[in-house]
């Protein structure tokens, strides 16, 4: 199972972009979007940058995601 996270697009190359989500930074393949700029919030699944998002949806996903990760820390 994959789940994708909000991040904000901090660097961008050629096919890449550097997300950084909650406090670390990834390598986000760019084949899926390309109109992705530095500032940018987006939806990273799979190593991939999936779409853009507005700081609202970045944040209520957050919202959504954090206690869910956090409740399954300990296996």
């Amino acid at each position: 199972m994959c789940i994708s996270f909000p991040g904000r697009v901090v660097g961008v190359d050629l096919d890449d972009a550097i997300v950084e989500i909650d406090g670390r930074r990834r390598r986000a393949s760019l084949r899926m979007r390309v109109d992705v700029v530095v500032g940018d919030w987006v939806l990273v699944g799979a190593g991939s940058v999936l779409r853009r998002l507005d700081a609202r949806e970045a944040a209520e996903i957050n919202a959504i995601l954090k206690p869910a990760m956090n409740a399954g820390g300990s296996r």
